[in-house]
């Protein structure tokens, strides 16, 4: 017999007490990390130079398939760069029930307004309180209890069929755990990069997540020797980037592109640093236009205060990120899913990370089981765009820095080897599709689990 569920509130704080003993435990697990690491970085090796090929999505499912109900799946964004990913979901999710004349599907969920304004009824709004690398977290712990409380009390009261966080597993795994106390199964779109750091992680994430879809070629082989259920999808910004042409050869162009990071404490820590790594080239060509590229306008008061502060001539752009880079020669950007966009512009690049606070410069180098922080450069199996991370309370390497900047804007020569090893990272990373493909596995996965209402 089933253990009956928790309350809500039982169910938020069990998960606030698993978060802090977890904290407790670090030491012992960093300890026990440090003997085993090169055993990871092989295992990891591996898998790197034997990608998996993008796998095909299920068969999609007869009418006779779905109950006379429509399905319910919940939905969850916790970052605002995630949330595009959220909503082309959504609507492959409408697209397969129309396709197999079920019900529309009931989508509701977590996440920002471009979640709420694609139809999905949002009960919260996780990136409202978005930190970066556990900054902040204490202060904001009562913000996210009460988080954890509403989605608990929307699976007691809702019963999805299923639960669909994207990205974000720190906050997706703690509301995968919960769902799962209610017998709600998850599929999560883009499996964390535990293979990346930390990877003792993934014993418990696959003890509550019934499908994991990964987006790298190197992730199912990986996951799999750890027996965690996949499906390779392929990577979700392919969907965006498929039906967008790049505008051919960057030559004759004269911008820099500053990518400083779309939370506002990235855009604190990286945006001055980048700014004084662009000051030499400023000065050296009169016409260098600086451009501090951002999607969507909820930082722009803040990057405009720093941009006033600063001696470096530069604008903000808000908007279509892409018409951006098609004008840009080369580009300074923090590591994310914005490398990925860059790729595809084949845009020379200097890629950076902060290492913010004691703890964290110490503990990420100590954690890091790749090669390369850059997925371009995992891609790649090569440092193919320079990478560093800047360490705290240091100026980081801020000469070489400014003279790779340099050379990625003027370096004829250069620029054309990493284009062409950026033609190598580009073909490895697959076709577009991801959504469609997720939406069907997660039709796959509520309609072995559906349960009458």
């Amino acid at each position: 017999m089933a253990a009956p569920s928790p309350h809500p509130r039982t169910a938020a704080q069990l998960e606030l007490a698993r978060a802090l003993l977890g904290v407790a435990c670090l030491p012992l697990r960093l300890a026990w990390f440090a003997l085993t690491r090169a055993r990871w970085r092989r295992r990891l090796a591996h898998h790197l130079n034997d990608p998996c090929p993008i796998s095909e999505a299920p068969v999609s499912p007869s009418r006779a398939s779905f109950p006379e109900r429509p399905l319910r799946i919940c939905l969850s964004s916790g970052e605002t760069s995630s949330a595009g990913h959220a909503v082309r979901v959504a609507h492959a999710l409408r697209a397969a029930c129309l396709e197999a004349g079920a019900p529309a599907p009931e989508l509701y969920g977590l996440g920002p307004a471009s979640l709420a304004q694609a139809n999905v009824e949002c009960i919260a709004d996780p990136t409202a309180r978005a930190t970066m690398g556990g900054q902040g977290v204490s202060k904001e712990i009562p913000f996210y209890l009460n988080l954890l409380q509403s989605a608990a009390q929307s699976f007691a009261d809702r019963r999805p069929d299923a639960f669909v966080p994207v990205d974000a597993p720190a906050l997706h795994l703690p509301l995968a755990r919960i769902a799962r106390r209610y017998g709600i199964p998850s599929v999560h779109l883009v499996a964390p990069q535990y293979w990346a750091w930390g990877p003792w992680r993934v014993g418990a994430y696959r003890k509550v997540i019934t499908r994991a879809l990964t987006i790298f070629p190197w992730e199912p082989g990986w996951f799999a020797d750890r027996a965690v259920a996949t499906a390779h999808v392929g990577h979700p910004q392919m969907d965006v980037l498929q039906g967008l042409e790049a505008a051919p050869g960057n030559e004759t162009r004269k911008e820099l592109v500053l990518l400083p990071g779309s939370r506002r404490g990235e855009v604190a820590l990286h945006l001055p640093w980048m700014l004084r790594a662009a000051a030499p080239l400023a000065a050296e060509v009169p016409d260098l236009v600086i451009t501090v590229a951002q999607s969507g306008d909820e930082l722009s008061g803040q990057i405009e205060q720093l941009l006033a502060e600063s001696a470096v001539q530069a604008s903000l752009e808000v908007g279509d990120l892409h018409r951006t880079l098609s004008r840009a020669r080369s580009a300074l950007a923090a590591s994310g899913t914005v490398l990925t966009d860059l790729l595809h512009h084949r845009l020379p690049t200097v890629v950076i990370y902060a290492l913010h606070g004691s703890l964290r410069s110490r503990l990420v180098p100590a954690l890091l089981t790749t090669p390369y922080f850059s997925t371009t450069n995992l891609l790649a199996g090569c440092e193919v765009l320079p990478e560093h991370g800047l360490q705290a309370g240091a100026e980081g390497p801020l000469e070489e820095v400014q003279f790779q900047v340099r050379r990625a804007h003027l370096d004829e020569g250069w620029r054309r080897e990493c284009q062409a090893q950026l033609d190598q990272a580009a073909a490895r990373i697959g076709p577009g599709g991801a959504a469609r493909r997720c939406a069907q596995h997660v039709l796959d996965v509520a309609l072995g689990a559906t349960h009458p209402l």
